[in-house]
């Protein structure tokens, strides 16, 4: 995700870093640096800063650990030394060569994927995504099922992924809705999907819970969101984060997926520039992507019993809202499940999460989806997810984390079903004794 509203603050954005999507980005030399910021005072500085030099590709605040990632070009960092020695912020650099680091971690092995074959210790293209999907709906449709639900402004199909046992064409089961890759350049929150999809049907780690999830539930799965915004991160640019949609009247190319949902539509955290990395879009569901899972989400809400939706990075738990401080009726159950799946995921390796409300917990974000799956469609337990790290890599998550991010998540996944199945009483199964 990112920090909110910052293109409101820039009507004069040059051209000329638009005109760029034709070729790939080079972002030699361009530095991320941590920001320690106390106050939301210190942020709106920092924000204000990367919009006065047009840096406001990668801003990430996180305010629990009070500090601000801002991606700084290589001919204004000297620049932006002065004016944060001068503001008193401390800083460090976390990424040294943002261009190195996206060679060496993210495209390093691209040849080896270019055959097409899908590997679950790697990161995919999403033809080879696309491929795996179709290979697990053939060889194993006895659990799974895909679906299309539409396709995108470039003509690629947004997949819809069921999982559970006995397959039926109609839903008769509790959902567990999980979604990623709404923003494109968010890779490892696409893998971590994939990963528990395999988890679900393959079982690799022997986990004896796994048969009663599939009994008790029907898992749904929309592994990549924005498949066009998401394949350009393979060509052009690896931190592109909206789709590639046109936008009427501007030259400036797509919208924040996570910007265009109808609930308080275009308020705080949100932009009303094309331009912007965070524009919400001409009008609530403006977007083929949006209004595809829109459609179907009115169509089975009455079944929905979860929804997650996986980001990256920042590793934090969170619950609705994003628009205001206002809170869900629920909230406290929420958040001791919060807790309950943050201290499961943890025990795998260590890893820890913050987990609180999106607005007071990573920033004012307005429009996104699990402020509308909970506030308009009313489904009770949803949370947005900032998958790890915090920094030393940000979003160009090296592959060797795949499989770990992968296996504590899903161990945090896991102790959710298990408490929601039980205090629900939503579990249909012998597989497991509650003593």
């Amino acid at each position: 995700m990112r920090y909110h509203g910052l293109g409101g603050q820039y009507c004069g954005i040059v051209l000329l870093a638009l005109i760029v999507a034709a070729a790939a980005v080079d972002r030699t030399g361009d530095e991320v640096w941590r920001i320690r910021a106390r106050s939301s005072r210190d942020v709106d500085h920092v924000v204000n800063l990367a919009s006065l030099y047009e840096m406001e590709e990668w801003v990430e605040v996180n305010q629990p650990s009070e500090y601000v990632d801002l991606m700084v070009r290589s001919d204004e960092k000297e620049s932006v030394r002065r004016a944060l020695r001068d503001a008193g912020l401390p800083f460090s650099t976390m990424i040294q060569d943002v261009e190195d680091k996206i060679k060496r971690h993210s495209r390093k092995r691209r040849d080896a994927d270019d055959d097409g074959v899908f590997s679950y210790e790697k990161f995919n293209t999403f033809e080879s995504i696309e491929g795996e999907l179709k290979r697990i709906a053939k060889e194993r449709s006895d659990v799974a099922r895909l679906e299309t639900i539409g396709k995108t402004y470039e003509g690629r199909d947004l997949y819809l992924l069921r999982v559970t046992h006995n397959m039926t064409k109609k839903i008769t089961k509790p959902v567990i809705l999980l979604d990623s890759g709404i923003h494109a350049r968010e890779w490892v929150s696409v893998s971590t999907n994939m990963y528990i999809i395999n988890q679900l049907i393959e079982n690799p780690s022997g986990d004896a819970y796994i048969n009663a999830f599939l009994d008790s539930y029907d898992f749904v799965f929309f592994p990549v969101l924005n498949p066009d915004g998401y394949s350009y991160t393979w060509t052009n640019d690896r931190l592109w984060r909206k789709n590639r949609a046109p936008n009427k009247g501007s030259d400036c190319i797509g919208v924040d997926l996570n910007r265009n949902w109808d609930f308080e539509w275009g308020g705080e955290g949100t932009s009303d520039y094309p331009c912007a990395i965070d524009y919400k879009g001409p009008a609530p569901f403006s977007e083929l992507e949006t209004s595809a899972v829109k459609e179907w989400i009115n169509a089975h809400k009455q079944k929905v019993v979860m929804y997650l939706n996986f980001h990256a990075y920042g590793q934090l738990w969170m619950t609705p809202y994003g628009y205001s401080t206002a809170k869900p009726s629920n909230e406290p159950e929420m958040m001791r499940y919060s807790k309950l799946a943050v201290d499961a995921l943890s025990a795998f390796r260590g890893t820890t999460y913050d987990f609180g409300p999106v607005y007071t917990t990573i920033y004012p974000a307005s429009s996104i989806s699990v402020d509308w799956v909970r506030g308009a469609e009313n489904i009770l337990i949803a949370y947005t997810i900032e998958l790890p790290d915090k920094g030393l890599h940000g979003f160009i998550t090296p592959e060797s984390e795949i499989t770990p991010i992968g296996q504590e998540t899903w161990l945090g996944l896991r102790e959710l079903l298990l408490t929601l199945g039980v205090e629900k009483n939503l579990l249909r199964t012998e597989e497991i004794v509650i003593v």
